[in-house]
């Protein structure tokens, strides 16, 4: 099936190179000429040629072969070929790459999207999970579903319910995506030292590869949720929902691929994702909440991406809820709507003005289209420096 045959050991020095003859002929007097075991009527060429170099240990084939006529013959065309160039043999390209960007682009964007859908561990266990989450936490209010009168206790219950579920969501799919990125990450530097692939449309590959399955579990998640919860049945509220719950699942997912493109093993870029967790756990509003940060953590809390999809969340939905909140005595809220602790009838206000109690009015409507901006601001940034650290950085071998 060979005419000609290069034959290399470990190390990538040179055993054998040239013609195979009739029946591998040349190949077989060569190395019984430098000592090899006779190979036996009926044996493979193919094996016999393997097998002597364990069997011949103490016999430097390499060696053998720079002393060989077939290695001086090779060095005698080379320096011939190098002293009398022929330009019209010169094999030139015009470009870098066999394809043009935009076909390297959508190979890239095939072979990725089928790459994901060959990845059950990875995308089907999302979609399970999301279900599984969003039915166990929206479960915890169905025995008392949407009451129009409600104590303190029950709405802060159903703002660290939505506080969990987008924290939970993100630990997920950061934590998730790491193990896919670093196989993804390391072909992609095989194929960049082959010639076959440059940095941009992995970065952007990558980007659209996950699209479709964060679309799939961010709706699954917040259909299931948001009518479990108890929140309001109004189409354009679950659709803000769903809006920004699916930009707190794709910034999690991207700034996940991030990190792992930036540095060299799966446990530094753990490191990296448990400190944006708590970043986005402390800083997004509920544990610290927004009236409370002074001085160096209210630099925090404006740059956890969580506080952008916290205040989304909670102000799409609650901004014009007019159901009765009943306010506990000596609360803040007590205060805030300047009850009397010596009154005989029972204070209370609406959703909306706890709301604004609860986070010390800084959590506002008038701000969902500059969290919204902000957000996509952050998935662009994340894309940029993950095609960035594509580019730059390399933590192979090659």
């Amino acid at each position: 099936m060979f005419d000609d045959l290069l034959l290399l050991k470990k190390g990538g020095s040179t055993v054998f190179h040239g013609e195979l003859g009739e029946q591998s002929q040349n190949l077989i007097k060569y190395f019984e000429a430098n000592g090899a075991t006779l190979i036996l009527k009926g044996e493979n060429p193919a094996t016999w040629m393997l097998t002597i170099q364990e069997i011949n240990y103490d016999t430097d084939y390499a060696q053998c072969y720079l002393e060989s006529d077939n290695s001086r013959e090779l060095r005698l065309q080379l320096e011939e070929v190098q002293v009398n160039t022929n330009e019209a043999k010169k094999i030139t390209f015009e470009s870098e790459y066999a394809s043009t960007r935009g076909e390297r682009i959508k190979y890239m964007n095939e072979r990725l999207r089928t790459i994901y859908m060959r990845s059950p561990s990875y995308n089907r266990s999302r979609i399970f999970l999301s279900i599984v989450i969003s039915f166990l936490l929206g479960s915890i209010f169905l025995f008392d579903y949407q009451p129009e009168v409600m104590d303190e206790q029950y709405i802060s219950g159903i703002f660290s319910t939505i506080f969990l579920s987008f924290i939970v969501i993100g630990i997920l799919a950061i934590t998730s995506v790491l193990p896919v990125m670093l196989k993804i990450r390391d072909v992609f530097y095989r194929h960049r030292a082959a010639g076959m692939l440059d940095d941009f449309p992995v970065a952007l590959s990558l980007g659209v590869a996950e699209q479709p399955f964060l679309l799939i579990c961010s709706t699954l998640f917040s259909i299931i949720f948001y009518f479990t919860i108890g929140l309001a049945p109004n189409f354009r509220k679950l659709v803000a929902f769903w809006g920004f719950f699916t930009f707190n699942w794709a910034i999690y997912s991207y700034f996940g691929q991030l990190f792992m493109c930036s540095v060299r093993g799966a446990q530094t870029a753990q490191i990296l994702a448990s400190i944006f967790i708590g970043i986005n756990n402390f800083f997004s509003g509920l544990i610290v909440r927004p009236q409370f940060m002074t001085g160096f953590f209210q630099a925090t809390y404006y740059m956890a991406p969580g506080h952008y999809v916290y205040e989304g969340l909670i102000t799409t939905q609650f901004h014009d809820d007019n159901r009765t909140v009943i306010a506990t005595i000596g609360s803040k809220f007590f205060d805030d709507l300047d009850c009397k602790k010596d009154a005989t009838e029972v204070c209370s206000g609406t959703v909306a003005q706890f709301m604004e109690s609860f986070f010390g009015g800084r959590f506002k409507h008038s701000n969902r289209f500059l969290d919204i901006g902000i957000l996509a601001a952050l998935l662009i940034v994340s894309r940029l420096l993950t095609w960035l650290a594509l580019r730059k950085r390399n933590f192979s071998s090659t």
